[in-house]
């Protein structure tokens, strides 16, 4: 496996589904993986447990790509971070060593 692949996992509030999307897209990301219904609780966003005290849910979306991508993607993620502040997306990368 290639040092320069890596795996990025988004967490973002479901509500700006489409706009997480739309960011894929731009990329040319075409496959990723995507958990609904997940719950949490992030610094800015606050808690989301799907509950009427705590409304809300996230979604997760794990996607493995190149180095070129990977900056490309998160230059996009801090982009609509910055436009939809409190709504809640942030990205995670860590190297990824082996798809089987």
């Amino acid at each position: 496996m290639s040092n320069g692949v890596k795996m990025i996992m988004i967490a973002y509030n479901s509500a700006i589904e489409n706009e997480v999307v739309d960011v894929l897209k731009k990329c040319d990301i075409k496959n990723f993986t995507k958990w609904t219904q997940v719950q949490g609780k992030g610094e800015a966003s606050g808690a989301h447990f799907a509950t009427e005290i705590w409304p809300g849910e996230n979604s997760v979306i794990f996607v493995a790509v190149e180095n070129e991508k990977t900056k490309m993607l998160l230059l996009h993620i801090k982009e609509l971070r910055s436009i939809l502040g409190k709504e809640g997306v942030k990205a995670f990368v860590w190297p990824l060593e082996e798809i089987s």
